[in-house]
């Protein structure tokens, strides 16, 4: 393309084309599919088609009964039931394991916070140890609560195998659960910005912080806790039925990627560090997303943000900058309601 020639299509100088393969696309063409492309309806018809296929695509992958095919967590495996046989075999020993890793990752965190350590993105606001306790004990009560209420209450056993999954199936499922998941709950944080009854009531009580830190990724509306554990449990429960060592060890992570990406913290093994071409999500992107809500909505992966064009680069706000205000780099017009925008863009 001559970059000094105009399109006789739209009359725009072909510099400003987008050139994909031999297609030459003008503009007015990309806002178009762009503006399609994040519209909420997509996002609808995409969620649907994903469900609609997942029995299909991998309910049928662990109808086996001969699981194990390597020896590699057999004995890890063996020792864990043998071991714990009274408590793993409770049907909510994963919602133990995530709110153990829950606690752990907090405090680690919080550790940082208290001690300024280099990593942390926003340098010019530090958590108080009375912010980490009047956010963290409240939580950690109510999750401790629940837990051994339903346990006592609720004390359902499930049946282990005796077999452990093998690598390829322990990968495969995790990578299933991770992507679907994340899916889900970048859905279900587009939805629940996109409606005002859902934003300005439930979704708000979690943009209450524009600066966030480790325990401030649990500090959500009861609803919105609901519907994001749901998320994350519908591809495994209703679809995929993985190894339950599988299983603990996926809540156990998507845990520690939840306080990662509320942390504040720019840590070396954040997914996005990581992974390539920006997919990876973590503490610096969703960073972003507390003071700039109509972008960075995804959790593990920002690929999703990347598909429907609400991205917004790392590159463009970090590193190397310690003076941020909410709502820096947004249009004027973009007025906070209780942290969040009237209108997402």
């Amino acid at each position: 393309m001559h970059p000094e020639k105009t399109c006789p299509k739209c009359g725009e100088k072909m510099k400003d084309h987008t050139l994909v393969g031999p297609i030459v696309l003008c503009p007015s063409s990309v806002k178009k599919y762009k503006q399609f492309m994040k519209s909420y309806k997509v996002q609808v018809l995409t969620l649907i088609g994903l469900t609609l296929s997942l029995p299909s695509l991998v309910g049928h992958l662990n109808k086996s009964p001969q699981r194990n095919k390597d020896n590699i967590l057999q004995s890890l495996w063996t020792w864990i039931i043998t071991t714990y046989p009274d408590i793993v075999n409770h049907y909510l020993f994963g919602s133990v394991c995530a709110m153990t890793t829950f606690f752990i990752s907090c405090l680690y965190f919080s550790w940082k916070d208290l001690a300024r350590h280099e990593s942390k993105i926003q340098k010019d606001w530090w958590p108080s140890l009375y912010d980490m306790i009047v956010t963290g004990v409240p939580q950690m009560a109510i999750y401790c609560g629940l837990n051994y209420l339903f346990w006592v209450l609720k004390p359902i056993r499930i049946e282990l195998p005796e077999e452990a999954p093998s690598i390829y199936e322990f990968c495969r499922d995790f990578m299933i659960m991770l992507i679907v998941g994340d899916y889900y709950i970048y859905f279900e944080h587009r939805t629940m910005h996109n409606f005002p009854i859902l934003r300005d009531n439930i979704h708000s009580v979690h943009h209450v912080y524009k600066k966030v830190f480790s325990w401030a990724g649990g500090y959500v509306h009861p609803l919105e806790d609901l519907a994001a554990v749901l998320t994350q449990v519908a591809c495994p429960v209703f679809f995929l039925k993985p190894h339950p060592f599988t299983f603990w060890v996926f809540v156990s992570f998507w845990t520690l990627c939840l306080v990662d990406e509320h942390s504040g913290h720019d840590v070396w093994w954040s997914p996005y560090k990581w992974l390539p071409f920006s997919v990876g999500g973590g503490g610096a992107p969703h960073d972003i997303h507390h003071y700039k809500p109509h972008t960075n909505f995804g959790f593990v992966f920002c690929v999703w943000d990347l598909l429907f064009f609400t991205f917004e680069d790392v590159t463009d706000w970090y590193p190397g900058k310690t003076d941020f205000e909410p709502w820096a780099g947004a249009p004027e017009n973009l007025i906070p309601v209780e942290g969040i925008l009237k209108k997402d863009m």
